[in-house]
């Protein structure tokens, strides 16, 4: 194994592979889990102005609309507001905007802030998502691809 120096320390750091480098296997089984209030920072939706209006048109309202309607400011951006402990558009378990959800939504458990290590997936993923060890497997490049994807 190669030795790195940290460029934030400046010390010199065993570079270390990622924990998931053997892949992980996931496929969302739709139970809308992922859609309640986990706390920590994991009760907000972000999304872009294009994905608003993209969902403002399939609810048949404008974006301002939209806007007041079903978004509040949360550290310099917009949020969905929540219904109780849930996002505002889950409805009876279900994604009711599915089709035009925003790429925080479509990217999810692949997250770059639960993907740090093993024990943050297992506490703020696994724990609750049916979806986490079943279905599809993603190697280790299609996650990073996955990583790359949320940060579009």
């Amino acid at each position: 194994m190669s030795s790195k120096t940290d460029s934030k320390t400046g010390s010199g750091a065993e570079s270390q592979p990622p924990w998931y480098i053997d892949g992980l296997s996931f496929s969302c089984t739709a139970c809308g889990k992922c859609c309640l209030n986990h706390g920590d920072g994991y009760q907000y939706v972000f999304s872009t102005r294009a994905e608003r209006r993209r969902i403002a048109k399939l609810l048949g309202l404008s974006l301002r609309a939209f806007e007041s309607e079903y978004c509040k400011p949360v550290m310099g951006s917009l949020s969905f507001t929540s219904a109780g402990d849930a996002c505002i558009f889950l409805e009876e378990g279900r994604c009711s905007i599915y089709e035009a959800r925003p790429n925080q939504c479509k990217t999810f458990p692949f997250w770059p802030e639960v993907l740090v290590d093993q024990d943050t997936w297992e506490r703020d993923v696994a724990s609750f998502c049916p979806g986490v060890g079943a279905g599809e497997f993603f190697d280790f490049n299609a996650i990073r691809k996955r990583l790359a994807e949320v940060r579009r």
